[in-house]
C-alpha cells in the first residue's frame, strides 16, 4: 500500500503566488511615488515645461535690476522704444498685411524687411517705431499685431558707461562693469515682458487664441542697485572732458564720506555698440580709472614728503636746498635734470614742492632711505587695490628693485592706477582720516527703499595726522606759487600737486600729465584726480581740466 504526496503543488503556487504579490507591490509603490513625485515636487517644474511649449514669452526689457545714482536718478533703463510685435507667418507673401504696417507707421519695405531678416528664426518679429497712428492700432491688433514700449538698457549717450560696463548682445551676459560685478543682484530682476498663449502652431503659422497675450510687469521682490555716483556732477565732469581730444581719467570723491561722485574714462563708447570696439588701437573699452596703472611722476612726490617728514629727516621749517638745474646721482656719471634748466635757486622745503623740484627730492629721498619710502607707500595703503566693487580693478606695481632716483620722483616702473592716487588724495584732505572709497549705496526695492545698505571691506584708519595736515597746507602752495598757479584765481581756492609721468607708446617717448587735489583749500569737499594721456602728437597737462571741474563745482554748490 502506496502513500500519495502532499503538499508539492500547493506549495509550488503559494511561492508563486507571493513573488507576483511582491512585484505588484513594487510597481504600485513605484507608481505612486512617481505620482507623488509630480504632483508635489515636480509640479512646478513640469507646468512651466508645458507654459513654456504652449506660449512665447517677448522681453519689453533687459530683465536686470536699474542702476541708479545717489539721489534715485536711473542712470540705466531710461530710453522708451515702441515697437510692434508680429507674427512672422503673417509678413510672409501677404503685402497686404505688410502695406497696413507702412501706413501705420511710415515704415519703408526696407525697414521691415531687415527687421525679418534680422529674426528669421523667430515666430515673432520686433520691429522698432517712431512713430504710430494711434487710431489704428485697432486695426493691428485685429491681424495679431501688438504693439507695446520695449526699455532699453542703455541710451546711445549714458553716462558712467566705463564704471556701469556692459551686456553681451546677443544673449545678454554681463561682460565688465558693475554689470558684471554685481550680476549676483542685478540679474533675473524687474523683468517686463509679454506672455502670448499659441492654441497650436502649424501651416498657417502661428495661431494666437483672443484674449490670451498678458503683459507682466514689475515684481514686488525686484531689486535695484544704488550708487553714491552722483549725476550732476557725473555730467559736469564727462561734459569737460569730452572736449579734450587726449585720453583721459577723472575721478571725483566726497572728501569726508570716501564716496565716489563721479568717475570717467574717455575715449568713450556706446554700448549698444560693442563691435564698433573690439579691434580698435584706441582701447576705448578699458577704464582708464581702475584697470590702468601708470607712473606717478611729481605726484609721488608726496609720499617722498610724507616719509621724510614721518621719520623725522627733514624739518619743513629749516630744510632748504639750493637747485641748479641738474645734480649728480650717487658717486658715478649719471645726471638729473630738474624741469627748469637754470634752477630754482635757494628753497624751503615748500618752495621744492611747490615747483615741484627734482634734484631737491632727490636729496629728500636719499636722506630719507629707498626703505623707509617703500615702507611709506604701505603705511598710505598704496600697495594695494582700494577695492570699490569692480572685478577689473588692479593695484599698484611697486618693483623693490626700483633705484632711488626713480622713487624720488615717480619715474619708470613704479605705478598707481588714478584710483589709488584719488585714495591718497582724500586722505590728505581730511586731515589723515582715512574714509577707504565707496561705489555702492544701498540694494533698493520697486519704491526706493533700501533693503540693504553696502559697507566698506577695509577699515576706516587714522594715518598721522599732524604730518598730514602739514603736507595739506604745502600742497595748497603749488596752486599759488608753484607748478599749478594757474590756478590761484579759483573761487574758493585748493591744494594740489601736479606732475608728468614719463612713457612710451610704440617706442615713441610720451608724457602723462597729472594734477590731484582738493576742493575748495579750506573745509575741502572734493578730492579730484585726474590723469591726461600723452600722445604721439601732443603731451598735456591736466591743470586746465582741474580748474574747468572746480569752476563748475562752484557754481553747482552756490545754486
Amino acid at each position: 500500500m502506496s502513500r500519495i504526496k502532499k503538499g508539492i503543488f500547493s506549495k509550488k503556487t503559494n511561492s508563486r503566488g507571493q513573488s507576483i504579490f511582491i512585484v505588484l507591490v513594487v510597481i504600485y509603490g513605484f507608481l505612486i511615488f512617481r505620482i507623488c513625485d509630480i504632483t508635489l515636487f515636480k509640479g512646478e517644474e513640469y507646468s512651466s515645461i508645458v507654459e513654456s511649449q504652449s506660449t512665447d514669452k517677448i522681453s519689453l526689457n533687459s530683465g536686470r535690476g536699474v542702476i541708479y545714482d545717489k539721489n534715485n536718478i536711473p542712470l540705466t533703463d531710461t530710453v522708451k522704444q515702441k515697437i510692434l510685435l508680429v507674427p512672422r507667418e503673417i509678413l510672409s507673401g501677404d503685402y497686404e498685411n505688410i502695406t497696413l504696417i507702412k501706413k501705420a507707421t511710415d515704415l519703408s519695405d526696407e525697414e521691415i524687411f531687415k527687421a525679418v531678416q534680422n529674426q528669421i528664426s523667430s515666430e515673432i518679429v520686433q520691429i522698432e517705431i517712431n512713430e504710430l497712428n494711434e487710431v489704428m492700432k485697432e486695426e493691428l491688433l485685429e491681424k495679431e499685431i501688438i504693439v507695446e514700449t520695449k526699455t532699453l538698457r542703455y541710451s546711445d549717450d549714458n553716462l558712467l558707461t566705463h564704471t556701469i560696463g556692459y551686456l553681451k548682445k546677443s544673449d545678454g551676459t554681463p561682460q565688465s562693469g558693475i554689470e558684471k560685478s554685481m550680476n549676483d543682484i542685478l540679474d533675473d530682476n524687474n523683468s517686463e515682458y509679454i506672455s502670448v498663449f499659441r492654441a497650436s502652431t502649424n501651416s498657417k503659422g502661428l495661431d494666437i487664441l483672443d484674449g490670451s497675450i498678458e503683459t507682466i510687469r514689475d515684481n514686488e521682490e525686484d531689486e535695484h542697485l544704488r550708487l553714491t555716483i552722483d549725476s550732476k556732477i557725473q555730467n559736469i565732469v564727462e561734459d569737460i572732458v569730452d572736449n579734450e581730444e587726449n585720453p583721459t581719467s577723472v575721478i571725483v570723491s566726497d572728501v569726508e564720506s570716501g564716496e565716489i561722485l563721479a568717475m570717467s574714462s574717455r575715449p568713450n563708447y556706446n554700448q549698444n555698440n560693442i563691435a564698433d570696439y573690439i579691434n580698435s588701437d584706441n582701447r576705448e573699452l578699458e577704464n582708464r580709472t581702475v584697470s590702468v596703472t601708470y607712473p606717478p611722476g611729481s605726484v609721488f612726490k608726496i609720499v617722498v614728503l610724507y616719509s621724510a617728514l614721518y621719520n623725522d629727516i627733514i624739518d619743513e621749517d629749516t630744510y632748504t636746498y639750493n637747485c641748479t638745474g641738474s645734480c649728480k646721482v650717487g658717486k658715478g656719471d649719471e645726471v638729473l635734470k630738474c624741469h627748469k634748466e637754470d634752477g630754482h635757486g635757494k628753497q624751503t622745503i615748500e618752495e621744492a614742492f611747490a615747483n615741484s623740484c627734482n634734484t631737491a627730492f632727490l636729496d629728500i629721498a636719499i636722506k630719507t632711505g629707498k626703505e623707509r619710502i617703500l615702507e611709506s607707500i604701505l603705511d598710505l595703503n598704496l600697495d594695494e587695490i582700494v577695492d570699490i566693487g569692480l572685478d577689473e580693478e588692479k593695484s599698484s606695481n611697486i618693483p623693490d628693485d626700483i633705484s632711488i632716483r626713480n622713487l624720488a620722483i615717480g619715474q619708470a616702473d613704479i605705478e598707481f592706477t588714478p584710483l589709488q592716487i584719488n585714495q591718497l588724495t582724500q586722505l590728505i584732505a581730511n586731515n589723515g582720516t582715512y574714509k577707504p572709497l565707496s561705489l555702492y549705496d544701498s540694494i533698493i526695492d520697486n519704491n526706493k527703499n533700501i533693503i540693504k545698505t553696502f559697507n566698506s571691506t577695509k577699515e576706516e584708519e587714522i594715518i598721522s595726522p599732524y604730518i598730514i595736515t602739514k603736507i595739506k597746507e604745502i600742497m595748497k602752495s603749488v596752486s599759488k606759487i608753484g607748478t599749478a598757479k594757474d590756478l590761484d584765481d579759483l573761487n574758493g581756492g585748493c591744494g594740489v600737486k601736479t606732475g608728468t609721468a614719463q612713457s612710451s607708446l610704440d617706442g615713441v617717448s610720451i608724457s602723462h600729465g597729472w594734477i590731484t587735489g582738493f576742493y575748495p583749500s579750506e573745509n575741502a569737499k572734493y578730492a579730484i584726480t585726474i590723469l591726461v594721456e600723452g600722445t604721439k602728437q601732443e603731451s598735456k597737462s591736466a591743470t586746465p581740466i582741474f580748474k574747468s571741474i572746480c569752476n563748475q563745482l562752484y557754481q553747482f554748490k552756490n545754486k
